[in-house]
């Protein structure tokens, strides 16, 4: 990992932004998964954001929509709103100048029967595969995210076949720990089964019941992350190390938390795609 970005799911970034510059990391912008955002007033939030960043150095991700989204469903018309709100997002990210932007699988554990998974791994590969040239058009890479995914081997099983370059996955490590139906399946097993896709990576911590997005080393946090950390930064394809922390303060504590256990220099600037 080469890169840190710091994420704020609110519309108001200015102290995440001051974050940025002062330690000189990137941002993944999320307001735009919001649908109230996206029923309403993007195109104005979306001035606005070019307007404030037109001079930050790092680079930009995004969030896309996941409230009530399907891209795996079995009615073809939730997939359809599916793909109109991922496209309006891959357009957004696009004229941001971001590099990646993260969706969410939204797959479903409590239907536990070999026929919804083995019918959503197959929806899933042929929206991933249409929307993968889209992507590519506007010169982005998508990142799917683990949600409520009882274990690592369905996103290896939908990518370990997948011609798409410009696809991976999103690793939120603490979805991961509250999710996984083995309680005792240690989160190391997460990154090795998906080491060779992810591209990126959300972090930061929880006291193991809801997924509250503290401090990575927040007191009482159930993720021990000078474990996890060292290992993260050996994966093979550079992903983006996301501080998914909306309080500033908190989100700057595991900054310095992060540099602490990678090194000092571990978070630089990373110009902007040109």
């Amino acid at each position: 990992m080469s890169k840190v970005h710091l994420a704020q799911s609110c519309r108001d970034i200015t102290r995440h932004l001051e974050l940025a510059l002062k330690h000189g990391c990137g941002l993944e912008l999320q307001a735009f998964s919001n649908p109230d955002v996206l029923n309403g007033s993007w195109r104005t939030l979306l001035d606005d954001y070019k307007a404030l960043l037109q001079d930050f150095p790092g680079s930009l991700s995004c969030h896309g929509a996941f409230f009530d989204m399907s891209s795996a469903s079995f009615d073809p018309a939730v997939v359809a709103l599916t793909r109109e709100r991922y496209l309006l997002n891959l357009d957004i990210a696009a004229e941001l100048g971001a590099s990646q932007i993260v969706f969410h699988t939204n797959f479903l554990p409590m239907i536990r029967t070999e026929h919804y998974r083995t019918e959503w791994l197959k929806n899933q590969r042929t929206f991933l595969l249409e929307l993968e040239p889209e992507a590519a058009q506007r010169g982005l890479k998508v990142a799917l995210e683990n949600m409520w995914d009882p274990d690592p081997h369905l996103l290896r099983e939908l990518f370990k076949d997948l011609p798409a370059p410009h696809l991976g996955v999103c690793l939120d490590v603490s979805h991961a720990y509250l999710y996984r139906f083995n309680r005792q399946q240690p989160l190391e097993a997460w990154i090795e089964t998906l080491r060779a896709f992810i591209i990126h990576v959300h972090v930061n911590n929880t006291r193991g019941v809801i997924d509250e997005h503290l401090a990575l080393n927040a007191p009482g946090g159930a993720i021990n992350y000078t474990e996890l950390l060292p290992l993260l930064a050996t994966l093979e394809r550079d992903p983006i190390l996301v501080i998914e922390i909306d309080d500033p303060d908190a989100a700057e504590q595991s900054l310095q938390f992060v540099q602490r256990v990678l090194g000092a220099d571990f978070c630089h600037p990373a110009p902007a795609p040109a």
